[in-house]
């Protein structure tokens, strides 16, 4: 029988290398079941069939205890069937536990707000992207509770926790775009944690790459700048629905005057969007602690710039400049 046939209700055509470890034990022990189910419910039917009670006079004394040689017989095949599971596993098991030095790292973040992707270099996706032939490790994280990372047609599953870092890693061997979703339910936002990984060829791989690690490509400045929010955490302080947290909301930011600690009278334009964001802790404004996080040397004039349009959608005084895709 194919083994792609035989798997084809429990599992996906396999697509990565994990397969070669885990799809025969799975084939064994999926027999083995099967045909320890069919002999026994075979003798239990054979047994109740042959010594039912025809009628009350045939009751018959109190059985005898079972035989010390049947009843060890049991357990040695139930032993057997044990070691035979782990002598199957145990091979794909140590493949699969540790990467290859040379894979390339991902790092995986995991909240109810779905999957992050990160490649380095700020570049990150909401999707999984991975060259065909080349070995990728993960390294998961929970930013809030436990969440599960799996790729059924790779044979990879993987616990994302919020106290540690797990790993796991595959080598996509086909090209195409596979289901990667979490088998733990982690509440409301459990939908979310669905996603794909799509597996590409080398050059379609880098020229997405290259197309993610510049966030001005495809977007407009407002666009950029939201994304900027996002990446940066920039949510913690400053809220988007006007609550006020550590540091002001952005809702009615731009374009509108605000007295500062030292007294001062300013109108949050482009000039005080870029101090605040390079020197944030020179002018405060009043009722707020000089504690945010200077971005001078992190940012640069096409991100302030992004980030500047990005506020003037959010003020009735912000006019609609940006909207333009940046080229």
């Amino acid at each position: 029988m194919n083994g792609t046939l035989f798997l084809s209700t429990w599992l996906p055509q396999a697509a990565a290398n994990h397969a070669e470890g885990f799809d025969p034990p799975m084939r064994l022990l999926i027999g083995a079941a099967i045909i320890a189910l069919v002999f026994f419910v075979g003798v239990a039917a054979t047994m109740v069939m042959s010594f039912r009670r025809r009628d009350e006079s045939a009751r018959g004394d109190a059985g005898a205890a079972l035989p010390r040689g049947l009843m060890f017989a049991w357990l040695l095949a139930a032993a057997g069937l044990g070691a035979l599971a782990l002598g199957a596993g145990f091979t794909g098991w140590v493949g699969r536990a540790t990467a290859p030095f040379a894979a390339t790292e991902v790092a995986v973040s995991a909240g109810h707000d779905g999957w992050t992707f990160d490649y380095g270099d700020e570049a990150t996706s909401d999707t999984l992207h991975v060259p065909v032939g080349e070995p990728i490790k993960l390294i998961l994280h929970s930013d809030d509770v436990l969440h599960d990372l799996s790729i059924p047609a790779f044979r990879v599953g993987q616990v994302a926790r919020p106290d540690r870092e797990t790993e796991a890693w595959f080598t996509a061997d086909r090209p195409g775009v596979y289901p990667l979703v979490s088998r733990i339910y982690g509440g409301e936002s459990w939908p979310s944690m669905c996603t794909v990984v799509v597996a590409e060829n080398d050059v379609d791989f880098d020229a997405w790459l290259a197309s993610i690690s510049d966030i001005f490509t495809g977007r407009t400045l407002p666009e950029v700048g939201e994304l900027l929010y996002t990446r940066h955490g920039c949510a913690a302080c400053h809220s988007l629905d006007g609550t006020t947290l550590i540091g002001p909301s952005f809702v009615n930011v731009y374009g509108h005057e605000f007295d500062t600690a030292d007294g001062a009278r300013i109108t949050a334009d482009d000039a005080y969007i870029r101090e605040s964001i390079l020197d944030p802790n020179v002018s405060v404004i009043a009722g707020f602690q000089p504690v945010m996080t200077p971005y001078a040397g992190v940012l640069g004039d096409r991100e302030i710039e992004a980030l500047t349009e990005w506020l003037k959608t959010l003020s009735d005084r912000g006019g609609a400049d940006g909207a333009q895709e940046v080229e």
